[in-house]
């Protein structure tokens, strides 16, 4: 037998083929396009929760603003406005992502990892305005979260980096 032949139960089968629309049940058809459809809503649900958020945080921070301008207490003021620009930033790379996957790009779960490390990182800032003598373990269980995040968030990068991603499974990529 030559080295290019085929032994086997395969042996003279003819090799096998991509399915066709027209040779998928019907039920699958169905079950697709309907989850289809709910992925589709489901993701404009977030778009436009996600703009809402934005728009509400934006309001937010500029009212700080006026009530620290207001009250006299700038650097109270100042601090959380700062932590409120934070969750502003969380926002808009949430966007950028669920864009980025809209247009077929893959969802990379380092995004999140950051996301929460602002929220640490926001509110270690807080902690002096809320609490003028915050205790070791108020200060060291938000500082090892941030530790704690911050190598998950190199061993992402680094894996990134020795096993580089495929291509995107967004609906643009379908």
């Amino acid at each position: 037998m030559a080295n290019d032949e085929i032994s086997g139960p395969t042996a003279g089968a003819p090799p096998p083929r991509d399915r066709g629309p027209d040779d998928v049940p019907a039920l699958t058809r169905y079950v697709t396009k309907m989850l289809t459809v709910t992925t589709t809503v489901g993701h404009a649900v977030i778009g436009v929760a996600l703009v809402v958020a934005t728009v509400v945080i934006s309001a937010h921070f500029f009212r700080e603003i006026l009530q620290a301008i207001e009250a006299r207490t700038l650097f109270a003021g100042f601090i959380h406005a700062l932590a409120i620009l934070l969750l502003l930033w969380t926002m808009l790379e949430l966007m950028q992502t669920e864009i980025g996957f809209l247009r077929g790009a893959p969802i990379d779960v380092a995004v999140f990892v950051e996301v929460a490390l602002v929220v640490v990182v926001r509110e270690i800032i807080l902690i002096p305005v809320e609490n003028p003598q915050p205790t070791f373990e108020d200060v060291g269980k938000w500082a090892a979260t941030a530790a704690l995040l911050g190598v998950t968030y190199l061993l992402i990068r680094l894996g990134h980096v020795r096993f580089p991603r495929r291509p995107g499974r967004g609906p643009a990529a379908r």
